[in-house]
């Protein structure tokens, strides 16, 4: 029987990975899944000097190393130290060492970045962490959620992966289902991109796709 995946497990996972982190280029479970330069440039279509960017999951600071100076400031949330050393040093950087249900900010933000973090999260728990950012965002302002969904169904993960030599945890839920979530916690004007050219796909039962929504 498969385990259900929660997000302690994948907490568990980063942190075996950060203790060990050598390299920004750690949080890319497989080089080939660097795509951090398209996920910069995606941002700046939304975004200006005069913006202000909650990033969640920001691990080693690879997309915010690339866009911190377009931007007016930026928080990078991430609960590992060791990952968050390699993101910029630089006044408008504000860097959290919190999870995203630690975290408890006293200003709203004019756009919320997730790339490459939700699928770590179940249905239950995802719904959580959406209602979070609605109150974190400014009115009018957009959340951008990026990373694989199933293209069919749900993919859920939770076990020993060949490719990565050890236990892995996701759940790329159905685009359909990630709308609703979004929809439920009060998000509108939802787009779906797809953001990557087709050789970014590794997979035929999982796609990358990014959420842009509205508060």
């Amino acid at each position: 029987m498969v385990k259900t995946m929660e997000n302690k497990d994948a907490l568990l996972f980063f942190k075996d990975m950060a203790a060990t982190a050598k390299d920004a280029s750690v949080v890319k479970l497989v080089s080939v899944n660097d795509m951090t330069d398209y996920d910069a440039a995606f941002i700046l279509k939304f975004a200006d000097i005069n913006t202000s960017i909650l990033d969640l999951g920001s691990g080693t600071g690879l997309t915010i190393n690339k866009l911190y100076n377009n931007v007016k400031k930026i928080t990078a949330l991430d609960p590992f130290e060791n990952f968050t050393k390699y993101i910029v040093q630089s006044p408008n950087v504000q860097i959290v060492n919190k999870t995203v249900l630690e975290f408890n900010p006293d200003t709203e933000y004019d756009l919320i970045t997730v790339f490459g973090l939700m699928q770590y999260f179940n249905e239950l728990e995802a719904k959580e962490i959406y209602k979070l950012c609605y109150t974190w965002i400014k009115p009018g302002g957009k959340i951008i959620i990026k990373n694989q969904f199933g293209v069919h169904q749900d993919i859920v993960i939770s076990g020993y992966s060949e490719e990565l030599k050890k236990n892995y945890y996701s759940h790329y839920r159905h685009l359909d289902k990630e709308t609703a979530l979004l929809e439920q916690c009060g998000f509108k004007n939802i787009t779906i991109v797809d953001i990557y050219p087709p050789e970014c796909n590794r997979w035929e039962n999982t796609h990358f796709y990014a959420f842009v929504a509205e508060k």
